[in-house]
């Protein structure tokens, strides 16, 4: 039909084939401005070949159909809209990006440590995650009931705030665990995401990744165990990013003023369950998150 192009003709001009000119279609992204009743044949306008450079431009810059679909939904996306989308996928690209970067740095961590890096048993490596928490943080003589009575305290307040989340609760080392006296440890119990009257929350930040072992048994494994991550850590050319955590997944408690689920307590310390975690810099970029 006179000033109007045919499907061959759309598809060269704008780069794709006739196939995906058939897709679009099909989620009604760019219908025909006229098809002949008698051949089938599709007809489209000009315009719609710039409409055609607009899916084909977002394609490139890896919208999927679907938010295609929704851009367009209106008709033709005004520059605003189209800006603002465009800024949004560039913040989900880089995050992808920096997941990306993150996964092949591990990579060359488990090459080099395959390759002469002694890891102790267990050790593994996974991202931690944010954590709201009602936490303690004082100087304590030394290890054990100092800590106990700070545990019980946190554990008996949140308890009495209805706030405490079903999650382990964790010990950050602000000094090293090989230190004999006079430490620096914060106690943290995680809480519910709502904000809480009176309960004052502490967000303990996530990582990219940590080097991490659980053990069973008693506490006197932890400097030890943090002794060969840290030369693990040193080892492999990397840095930790943090304090030390030791997360308590079954451990001792009173009870006095709470209550625990049972699956998170134990009578003896033999069954006590353990995990040391220590968060590592990868040094990727982590704007737009």
């Amino acid at each position: 039909m006179k000033g109007l192009l045919q499907i061959g003709e759309l598809a060269r001009l704008g780069g794709v084939s006739v196939k995906a000119l058939r897709f679009y279609e099909e989620q009604g992204l760019l219908r025909p401005e006229h098809v002949d009743a008698q051949t089938g044949y599709r007809y489209y306008t000009l315009e719609q070949a710039a409409r055609l450079a607009v899916i084909t431009n977002l394609r490139f810059a890896d919208f999927s159909i679907a938010e295609i679909a929704g851009l367009l939904a209106g008709g033709d996306i005004g520059p605003e809209t189209l800006a603002a989308a465009i800024e949004k996928k560039q913040r989900d690209l880089r995050r992808a990006q920096d997941e990306i970067t993150a996964k092949i740095k591990v990579a060359e961590i488990l090459a080099r440590s395959a390759t002469g890096i002694e890891a102790p048993s267990s050790l593994k490596l996974a991202p931690i995650e944010e954590q709201r928490v009602y936490s303690i943080r004082e100087h304590v003589p030394h290890l054990g009931e100092p800590v106990k009575v700070m545990f019980e305290t946190a554990e008996a307040f949140t308890a009495d705030q209805n706030a405490r989340a079903p999650a382990a609760p964790f010990l950050l080392f602000h000094d090293p665990p090989t230190q004999e006296t006079d430490l620096d440890v914060e106690v943290c119990i995680p809480v519910a995401d709502q904000e809480k009257n009176g309960l004052p929350v502490t967000a303990i930040g996530g990582a990219h990744i940590a080097c991490s072992i659980v053990y069973g048994g008693g506490y006197f494994k932890t400097a030890r165990l943090f002794a060969q991550m840290k030369d693990w850590i040193a080892g492999a050319g990397l840095e930790a990013a943090g304090p030390l955590r030791e997360v308590y997944h079954r451990f001792g408690a009173d009870q006095e003023d709470y209550r625990l689920p049972s699956k998170m307590t134990a009578r003896s310390s033999r069954d006590y369950l353990t995990e040391l975690q220590i968060p590592i810099r990868l040094n990727i970029n982590t704007e737009g998150e």
